[in-house]
């Protein structure tokens, strides 16, 4: 049982800066996609994740590998690893902002996984949200157009998986640390992108090695804000910061890149970020009314 006292400011606080280490690991991760492969990335990455969470358990006196189970863990891993292979391929062909707004419908997926994969009662309200939030997708993608890509269908990819890996991480809650988590999943991270070696790698530049190291702290530090984001601070409150986020993605897209969003992507993305503020929202009143 969680007993910190509430803060829902502090945690509101704890949340928007995990988004802001968030976007500091995807954009650096964008920026090196032209110059290694997917699964090349992939490796570094995971590798040093896997140290970090590793050593941090060390410090704190936590067994990596003592799992309850392994099944959830492999499964969530490989979830993770065709999320993050899809994420770091869109991000070759498609602007930043775009990409992270398309994967934020992983909360619209997961309402309807929940729905009917664990016979989670999901009102009309909830229902009506996720059509709302897809519509907001299709703005983005603008289907038909001109402008629509072919590797759009991957930050979708993204959104399934991710959603699919929250509904295993759901069934673990309360029976692993967060760290161990952290741990088992960079570990397949890092057997998937070491498979793909087959296909040839590039040389890494040891200027490089800082950046991969800097991403995978980030990674790490977002993922301990986040825990501490929802320890701190109430459900209903806090979720909806989440999407400050997709802010941060625009300003380092336009900052490093010099992407502007068209008016009609800016409304898709407002669309998903409301349809998911309403989403958590009532589930959080939801969860409230039943305790």
């Amino acid at each position: 049982m969680n007993t910190t006292p509430v803060n829902n400011l502090r945690g509101i606080v704890f949340l928007v800066s995990a988004g802001l280490f968030l976007t500091t690991n995807d954009s650096i991760t964008k920026w090196l996609v032209p110059h290694y492969p997917p699964g090349q990335i992939l490796f570094i990455q995971a590798a040093l994740i896997t140290f970090i969470a590793a050593l941090v358990m060390r410090i704190r006196g936590e067994a990596p590998l003592a799992v309850n189970s392994w099944r959830p863990h492999l499964y969530r891993g490989g979830l993770y690893a065709i999320g993050a292979f899809a994420f770091i391929i869109s991000l070759r062909y498609l602007p930043f902002a775009e990409v992270v707004a398309i994967a934020f419908a992983g909360p619209m997926f997961m309402t309807l996984f929940g729905r009917f994969f664990l016979g989670e009662s999901v009102g009309r309200h909830r229902l009506g949200a996720v059509l709302v939030g897809f519509i907001g997708v299709l703005f983005v993608i603008r289907p038909g157009t001109n402008a629509m890509h072919w590797a759009v269908v991957l930050p979708l990819i993204v959104a399934l998986a991710d959603a699919a890996r929250d509904l295993v991480t759901r069934k673990m809650a309360g029976g692993e640390s967060n760290l161990r988590i952290v741990f088992s999943t960079g570990g397949i991270l890092t057997l998937a992108g070491l498979l793909t070696v087959i296909g040839g790698w590039q040389a890494l530049r040891l200027e490089d090695l800082m950046w991969f190291s800097i991403s995978a702290s980030t990674f790490v530090i977002a993922h301990c804000l986040m825990v501490e984001a929802f320890r701190h601070g109430q459900l209903v409150a806090v979720a909806p910061f989440r999407y400050v986020q997709i802010i941060w993605t625009i300003i380092a897209g336009l900052v490093f890149w010099g992407e502007v969003p068209t008016p009609m992507v800016f409304v898709g993305i407002g669309t998903i970020c409301a349809s998911g503020i309403y989403i958590a929202w009532r589930e959080a009143i939801v969860n409230r009314t039943k305790k």
